[in-house]
């Protein structure tokens, strides 16, 4: 898989967050474990120490901890970005020949009619969160489709799949045959 769209949305992701980028190193790193190097190559590759490396992904992981707002590490790395949708973050819908880059996840639900759906105007906050839940609901699938196929090339049975990830085991079933 082609990384460097996920480790820019999550070098936008921590800017929106922060109001800072990742330095280079730090954007190394997600990169280099994100294709499944160590410290080590990375550090190489960098041109500074393992040490170095190791000590810069602590704190990288650390801040990516905080703004995700749960833990993550390398080990989880590849797991998280994929659960938290950064796969198809950055990436275009086109449904209907019109191409959606924003999604905007609040609504004002008082000026909707919901009683009366005929006098719900269609720019209405109801009308674009019931087309932003399928949205969301669309990338949510294909997060978890490509989450099953990943896990099943790794081996896991489709029992463990479906424990792991949540899913129901004829779901999961499916999308594997």
């Amino acid at each position: 898989m082609e990384w460097q769209s996920v480790v820019n949305s999550i070098d936008e992701f921590v800017f929106e967050k922060t109001g800072e980028h990742l330095d280079s190193l730090q954007l190394a790193i997600l990169k280099g474990v994100l294709n499944g190097h160590k410290y080590s190559a990375i550090g190489k590759q960098y041109g500074c120490s393992t040490g170095h490396a190791k000590d810069k992904g602590y704190e990288l992981w650390q801040l990516l901890s905080k703004v995700f707002d749960q833990d993550v590490n390398k080990s989880n790395l590849v797991a998280t970005v994929e659960r938290l949708g950064f796969v198809n973050y950055q990436h275009h819908i086109v449904k209907n020949s019109v191409k959606i880059s924003n999604i905007n996840f609040c609504g004002n639900y008082e000026t909707a009619n919901l009683e009366n759906p005929d006098k719900v105007h269609p720019e209405s906050p109801v009308t674009n969160t019931i087309y932003e839940d399928e949205i969301v609901e669309q990338i949510l699938q294909e997060t978890k489709f490509k989450a099953v196929e990943k896990l099943s090339k790794l081996g896991l049975t489709p029992e463990q799949i479906a424990e792991s990830l949540d899913l129901p085991l004829p779901e999961v079933e499916n999308w594997i045959e």
